[in-house]
């Protein structure tokens, strides 16, 4: 992490305070060419997948002056404000799961001569994906590759990143029901390559309510996270947490109150005369973070039910 303050050599500098460097949004100028040769090496010679990579984009190649080239047009006719979503068109085409043209040869693969869609490990795709992941991070992108290696994602701390893939893994049980489906789900909505805060905020609030319901309302299948809050209100002393409140406060309290910040903070949820105010981005963040915690506790069991 840089951090900009008082020039050591020079003691009569002024003292700024002391500045964690952000992350550079979008293209930087000094990042615009490396992008563009990245992608010119990856679709060099692949004119039929840059087409693709084009039509998914929905750009319009150019024909002129030049023979025709969708790999060239990608690389140095598009704005630099588009290279994001050249790169992000790029990652998801060349992808395993993308859908892939019938090809008698090579039935089911990305077509030419690097057959990028063999297996992941030491494959031309990985080394190509290594570069831009060392490009990016060199460059001080707010851009990262995402896990699955299908487009960008927004980067972030990597502890925050190690603590969601945990809570993850750990959400993938039957007690916590589709748990962890609608929290990657919200992850990706808030960090993805086109975040929509709306929607992230939302599938928070499903993760909580699905990984919490075996321990609140066990008996309820149309129980949501109001009706839980609900429950947790009028029969607190039913719940217990794994660090017990030193005084008369009941143990769930805490965890009732971040369920209710949740469940209280998405303004877009109802519909009335007034204009609907939708979650903003740094909402929507802070909503997927907190569900994390809460997934994480009902998971682990450190949130129980102590009387039926």
């Amino acid at each position: 992490m840089f951090k900009l303050g008082r020039n050591r050599n020079d003691p009569k500098a002024p003292d700024r305070g002391t500045v964690e460097a952000s992350p550079a949004e979008g293209v930087p100028d000094y990042l615009e060419i490396p992008l563009r040769q990245w992608v010119m090496n990856v679709l060099d010679g692949e004119e039929a997948n840059a087409a693709r990579v084009a039509l998914h984009l929905k750009l319009r190649v150019s024909i002129r002056p030049q023979p025709y080239s969708p790999a060239r047009f990608l690389a140095f006719e598009t704005a630099k404000e588009q290279l994001i979503d050249v790169v992000n068109g790029v990652l998801y085409v060349s992808a395993p799961s993308a859908p892939q043209p019938y090809s008698p040869a090579n039935p089911g693969s990305w077509s030419g001569r690097r057959q990028y869609l063999g297996t992941y490990g030491n494959s031309y795709r990985e080394q190509i994906i290594a570069e831009l992941e060392d490009m990016l991070m060199l460059a001080g992108s707010s851009y990262r590759v995402n896990d699955e290696r299908t487009g960008l994602e927004l980067r972030i701390d990597e502890t925050a990143q190690r603590a969601f893939a945990s809570t993850l893994a750990g959400a993938r049980t039957p007690q916590s029901g589709s748990a962890a489906d609608h929290l990657a789900t919200a992850w990706k909505a808030a960090y993805g390559q086109n975040p929509d805060p709306v929607k992230a905020y939302s599938e928070a609030i499903k993760a909580v309510e699905s990984a919490s319901q075996s321990v609140i309302e066990p008996n309820n299948a149309k129980a949501t996270l109001g009706s839980m809050l609900g429950v947790l209100r009028n029969s607190p002393q039913r719940f217990s947490t794994a660090i017990p409140t030193p005084d008369e406060e009941h143990d769930i309290v805490l965890v009732s109150r971040m369920m209710g910040r949740l469940w209280k903070g998405q303004t877009a949820r109802h519909g009335s005369q007034n204009p609907t105010r939708f979650e903003t981005q740094r909402e929507a963040e802070m909503a997927v973070h907190l569900a994390c915690t809460l997934v994480q506790w009902f998971t682990a069991g450190l949130v129980q039910r102590t009387e039926q």
